[in-house]
């Protein structure tokens, strides 16, 4: 699957994933406190509180999360000096 959809998603998000890099790189050399937060496909699913996380790296197999868990954990990433000047990825 990933060697069928991952050509078709740079052709049609190239543009955008170039723009994507570019905002990544200007907050790595900033001196603000950030956390990059990457989300895959989003479904109006309800709240379940269950997802999987990975601090700075993708996660294998992530392919959507709903509205609500991912306003879930940007939520509970607030105020957590772990996730300072970290990439954080989410998904079910």
């Amino acid at each position: 699957m990933q060697f069928v959809t991952t050509p078709i998603a740079r052709a049609v998000l190239g543009p955008h994933m170039a723009d994507v890099a570019l905002m990544e790189e200007f907050l790595r050399g900033s001196d603000l406190d950030w956390t990059l937060m990457r989300i895959p496909y989003v479904v109006d699913r309800p709240l379940t509180g269950r997802y999987r996380t990975a601090y700075g790296r993708n996660l294998r197999g992530a392919l959507r999360i709903s509205r609500a868990d991912a306003a879930h954990l940007m939520l509970a990433l607030v105020g957590r000096p772990e996730a300072v000047r970290q990439t954080v990825t989410v998904a079910y």
